[in-house]
């Protein structure tokens, strides 16, 4: 079963194995209707995209935020997508990696002044 996977019970136990930590990467992107154009995109896989590629990172950090070390650096990982159109990359996905970059801004605003922790995000293209 997967009992014990949550992100929070996962942020425990390494808190648990290995005390504070000084790097957390998001890598996560998942959008159900990603190969449909954003105009046959529904309400359900719009949010799944956002949910899964964006929401992800604001939780990871919430969790292990409190376990990083002053110093510290969340980095996620984006995709040129939200910033121009990519054909074929659809179903709400180039809207969630746009609001997780937005997202990482206002984290690394937040995260700094709460834990000393840094947040970025990069593009390999």
């Amino acid at each position: 079963g997967l009992e014990g996977y949550t992100i929070e019970e996962v942020a425990k136990a390494v808190e648990a194995d290995y005390g504070k930590i000084d790097i957390l990467v998001h890598s996560l992107a998942n959008g159900p209707e990603v190969t449909k154009p954003l105009l046959e995109t529904s309400r359900k896989g719009y949010l799944a995209a956002s949910s899964a590629s964006a929401y992800s990172a604001v939780s990871l950090l919430q969790k292990f935020g409190p376990i990083m070390n002053d110093g510290g650096n969340m980095l996620s990982l984006t995709y040129i997508a939200s910033e121009k159109v990519i054909p074929g990359y659809g179903g709400g996905m180039s809207s969630a990696k746009a609001q997780l970059e937005s997202d990482t801004r206002v984290l690394a605003f937040e995260a700094g002044r709460k834990w000393g922790v840094r947040v970025n995000t990069i593009s390999a293209g």
